[in-house]
C-alpha cells in the first residue's frame, strides 16, 4: 500500500470537509468526484479514488447521525430507491446464474482488455465483479445518504446549496483544464503527479494529435472530459435560462472552450448535443437575446461579448493552425468509423449483444464485459430486466416534479430543478453513446443530488400540508437570484 502526494494532501482536507457543515460537504464532494485518475491510496493496482474516498466518510457519518437518531430513515427517499435495490438484486441473481451455467462459455471482454479483441476470453469470475459491485453498493449508500441529509434541509437552502456544489464541480474542472493548456503550450508547472496517480488507471494526458495538445483537465482521458463536460454545459446553459446573468455565461463559455481543447469525439457529439438545444429554444421563443426595447441584462450583455470575442478569436486561431484542425475533425468526425479505435469499440458492442443473446437476456453479472455503450453494458451484465430497471430510476429522477401547487408555483419549482436533470441527461446522452463505466462517480453524485432535492421538497409539502402550500413557494422565490424583467423567458 502506497500514499501519493495526493493522498498526502485530500485524506485530511477529506476528513475536514466530511465534519463540516452539509452545505461545505457538497461543495466538495462534486470536485472531488471529478477527480478519477487520482487516488488517495493505492493498493497495488487498485487506487481509491477521491470522491469514493469522501463518500465513504459522508456515508460514516450520515450512518453515526442515523444511529444515534434510533435508526429513522427517510421512507419517501426508500421508495424512490426502490429500482435501485431491485437492480442490484437483478445484478448478484445474474452473476450466480452466470457462474452455474455459462461460465467459460460466453466470450467477454473485461475492463482491463482496453477494447482488444484479441484479449477475448471465456467468462469467469474475475476481480472486475467483485469490484463493481462495491462500487455500486458504496453508490447506492451514497445516494441514499444525500436523500437523507436533503430531507433535513429546506427545499430553498437545499436547491442553492446544490447548485453552488455544481458551479464548484464545474469550475474546478475548467481551472485544472486551462491549468494543464497553460502548461502544455506555455510551460506553467502542473501538478501532473497529484491528478494522475490513480494506478488503476494508464496515464493518458499529455496526448497530442498532428501536433495539438489534447487536454484531459482531472478526467482519465479527453474523451472523459467530453462526457464530464457535456453534463456540465447541459447544466449550465438551463442555469443561464433560469437566471440570465454574466456568470452563467462564462460557465457555458467554459465548458465549450474545455471541450474543444479536448480534441475529443464524445466532446464534440455533447458539442453538437448542446447546439441543438440552443437552436430548439430559440425556434421555440424560449430565448431572446435581444429584448425589444433592447435594453439588456448583465448576462444578455456578457453573452454578446462573449461571441463577438470567440467569433473574432476562434476565425483568427483556426486560420492560423487551419491544417492541424482539418486533420482533427476527419480524424474524430468525418473518418471516425474507419480507426482502429471504432472498429475495436464497434466489436465490443457486438460481442456484448452476443453475450445477450446467449445468456437469454440475463446477462453475466456487473464487470463481466465491457462494451463501448452503457445500454450495451446494462443489457449484457444485468439483461434485459436490470436494464429496464435502472431505465426506470432515471425516469424517476427526471420526470417533472408533481405535487399540490397551484399552475404557477409548480412551473417555478419545475424550472429550478430543471438545470439538474439537464445535468444528468447530458451524461446519459454521453452514455449512450461512448461510456460504458456504470460506476462513474460524476453521474452517481448527481442523481444523488437530483434525490435529494426531491426527497427535500417532498417534506416541505409534507410541512406545508398544516398550513398552506404558499410559504414554500414565497420562500423559494425570495431564495432565487433576481433578474432583470427583460431577461430570457423560459
Amino acid at each position: 500500500m502506497s500514499i501519493p502526494i495526493t493522498g498526502v494532501i485530500l485524506i485530511p482536507l477529506g476528513l475536514l470537509i466530511a465534519v463540516l457543515p452539509w452545505r461545505y460537504c457538497l461543495m466538495g464532494l462534486v470536485p472531488f468526484a471529478m477527480m478519477s485518475p487520482a487516488a488517495v491510496v493505492n493498493v497495488g493496482s487498485f487506487g481509491i479514488q477521491p470522491g469514493y474516498y469522501l463518500a465513504i466518510l459522508l456515508i460514516c457519518r450520515t450512518a453515526v447521525e442515523i444511529m444515534v437518531n434510533r435508526f429513522t430513515l427517510n421512507s419517501f427517499a426508500l421508495a424512490r430507491m426502490r429500482p435501485l435495490f431491485y437492480f442490484a438484486t437483478v445484478a448478484f441473481i445474474a452473476l450466480f446464474i452466470a457462474l452455474c451455467f455459462f461460465q467459460g462459455q460466453v466470450e467477454t471482454l473485461r475492463g482491463t482488455s482496453g477494447f482488444k479483441a484479441n484479449l477475448a476470453s471465456p467468462f469467469h469470475l474475475d476481480r472486475e465483479n467483485f469490484t463493481q459491485v462495491a462500487y455500486l453498493i458504496e453508490n447506492i449508500c451514497l445516494v441514499y445518504i444525500l436523500a437523507h441529509q436533503g430531507a433535513r434541509q429546506a427545499f430553498p437552502i437545499l436547491l442553492k446549496d446544490w447548485d453552488r456544489a455544481m458551479v464548484c464541480g464545474l469550475w474546478f474542472s475548467a481551472a485544472v483544464c486551462l491549468w494543464q493548456f497553460a502548461s502544455l503550450y506555455g510551460g506553467l508547472y502542473f501538478p501532473s503527479d497529484f491528478f494522475y496517480s490513480n494506478a488503476g488507471y494508464n496515464r493518458a494526458d499529455s496526448q497530442s494529435m498532428v501536433g495539438l495538445f489534447r487536454i484531459n483537465g482531472p478526467f482519465e482521458e479527453p474523451s472523459t472530459l467530453g462526457y464530464a463536460f457535456t453534463g456540465f454545459l447541459l447544466f449550465a446553459w438551463l442555469r443561464y435560462r433560469l437566471y440570465p446573468t454574466a456568470f452563467s455565461v462564462a460557465m457555458i463559455a467554459a465548458c465549450i472552450f474545455c471541450m474543444l481543447v479536448s480534441t475529443s469525439t464524445t466532446a464534440y457529439f455533447g458539442g453538437f448535443l448542446f447546439g441543438c438545444i440552443v437552436l430548439y429554444d430559440v425556434a421555440a421563443q424560449r430565448l431572446h437575446l435581444l429584448s425589444k426595447d433592447f435594453r439588456l441584462s448583465s448576462g444578455q450583455i456578457a453573452a454578446i461579448a462573449i461571441i463577438v470575442v470567440a467569433v473574432l478569436g476562434g476565425g483568427f486561431i483556426v486560420a492560423r493552425n487551419w491544417e492541424a484542425i482539418d486533420a482533427i475533425l476527419q480524424m474524430t468526425i468525418f473518418q471516425k468509423s474507419e480507426s482502429s479505435s471504432f472498429q475495436q469499440r464497434a466489436f465490443a458492442d457486438t460481442l456484448g449483444i452476443q453475450v445477450f443473446m446467449q445468456t437469454y437476456g440475463i446477462g453475466l453479472g456487473l464487470g463481466s464485459h465491457k462494451p463501448n455503450s452503457l445500454v450495451i453494458a446494462l443489457l449484457s451484465n444485468t439483461g434485459i430486466v436490470g436494464t429496464v430497471l435502472f431505465g426506470t430510476w432515471l425516469y424517476i429522477l427526471l420526470r417533472p416534479i408533481r405535487g399540490p401547487f397551484d399552475s404557477a408555483t409548480l412551473a417555478m419549482l419545475r424550472r429550478a430543478i430543471r438545470p439538474f436533470q439537464w445535468g444528468v441527461l447530458g451524461l446519459v446522452f454521453i452514455h449512450v453513446f461512448s461510456n460504458p463505466n456504470l460506476s462513474t462517480m460524476n453521474l452517481w453524485v448527481q442523481m444523488a443530488g437530483l434525490l435529494a432535492l426531491q426527497t427535500s421538497l417532498h417534506r416541505g409539502i409534507a410541512l406545508s400540508r398544516a398550513e398552506s402550500v404558499s410559504p414554500l413557494a414565497a420562500n423559494l422565490h425570495e431564495r432565487q437570484p433576481t433578474r432583470r424583467p427583460q431577461g430570457s423567458p423560459i
